[in-house]
């Protein structure tokens, strides 16, 4: 994660503050931490408001699906659907940047539909069948799978 304060170095603390019966937490560097370390208590405490204060307001944004609200998300830190991505895609781009280094998407891909991962598992196990018709040379049963096989995979290239 990267620092709150900067933007440019790994955050390595993190400081909370207290106002109010209200807890704010910032990830900072160990050299924007020292911005708040130097001085007598009253500077600090400065710093530390003015700082919140630089935090930008969220307006009230709802996502339509789920009526999840940015103000509920920010509370727990969880979505409450997929839709929630795009209704607070200005506000979480910065977020995700800063936690993830990127927002683009760079792991493995999401699951496959069960419809899907039935057709793919069935693919394969034509495939082996064929490869084994050819293996003992009966090459009617061969082409008979073959042609089965391409079947399957025509009929999911029409879905896509």
């Amino acid at each position: 994660m990267l620092c709150e304060e900067c933007g440019e170095r790994q955050a390595e603390v993190v400081m909370t503050t207290v106002i109010n019966g209200e807890s704010t937490s910032r990830h900072l560097c160990r050299e924007c931490l020292k911005k708040y370390q130097t001085g007598d208590l009253q500077s600090v405490l400065a710093a530390v408001l003015s700082a919140m204060a630089e935090k930008k307001q969220v307006p009230e944004i709802t996502c339509p699906r789920c009526g999840e609200t940015y103000a509920e998300f920010q509370k727990t830190g969880m979505l409450g659907c997929a839709e929630c991505y795009a209704a607070f895609r200005r506000e979480l781009t910065p977020l995700i940047t800063r936690v993830q280094g990127r927002t683009q998407h760079a792991g493995r891909r999401p699951p496959v539909s069960e419809e899907e991962q039935a057709r793919q598992t069935r693919m394969e196990a034509l495939r082996a069948q064929m490869e084994a018709a050819v293996a003992e040379e009966n090459f009617e049963e061969a082409a008979r799978l073959r042609d089965e096989l391409r079947a399957i995979a025509a009929s999911g290239e029409a879905k896509a």
